[in-house]
C-alpha cells in the first residue's frame, strides 16, 4: 500500500500532495524518468488507497490465472495514463 492514510476511495493528486509534502514538486524528477521507459503520468489525477487494487490483483491470479504483472500493468495504466481512481476497482 503506498500510504495507509490516504482516504479510501482515494484523493485528488494535487491536494493530496499539497497536504502531505507541501506540493507534489517531489514527483517531477520521476515523470521525467518514467518518461524513458515510456510512463508518461499524462493524466495523473488521484492519489489512490491501493487496498481494493492489491486484493484485485490477488484475485484476478487465483482465480483466473492471471499473471500479476498483467494486471498491475492494467492498473498502473488506468491510473497514471487514463486518470482513473483505482481505489474505487
Amino acid at each position: 500500500m503506498i500510504d495507509p492514510g490516504t482516504q479510501p476511495d482515494g484523493e485528488e493528486f494535487e491536494a493530496y500532495n499539497i497536504r502531505r509534502w507541501g506540493s507534489s514538486g517531489w514527483t517531477r524528477s520521476m515523470i521525467r524518468q518514467g518518461s524513458k521507459d515510456g510512463a508518461t503520468f499524462r493524466n495523473w489525477k488521484w492519489w489512490p488507497h491501493t487496498l481494493k487494487a492489491h486484493q484485485l490483483i490477488l484475485m484476478m491470479e487465483k482465480s483466473y490465472g492471471i499473471e500479476t504483472s498483467r494486471s498491475k500493468a492494467a492498473l498502473f495504466e488506468a491510473l497514471y495514463e487514463e486518470g482513473e481512481n483505482i481505489s474505487l476497482v
